[in-house]
């Protein structure tokens, strides 16, 4: 069970930049090409990376 709280100190993760879901993982095929996961879209690997 999530609870309001559970969500706000939860981890942050990055947002597809193709279609804005958040991505829990990313799998790379060459070092230029990735897929995010779970939406499915093809990505640019260094595009999601963050400041925590």
């Amino acid at each position: 069970m999530t609870t309001e709280n559970d969500t706000e100190s939860g981890p942050s993760f990055p947002e597809c930049p193709t279609c804005g879901e958040a991505v829990v993982v990313t799998v790379v095929s060459e070092p230029a090409v990735g897929t995010a996961s779970p939406c499915g879209c093809r990505v640019i690997p260094s595009a999601l990376e963050f400041d925590e």
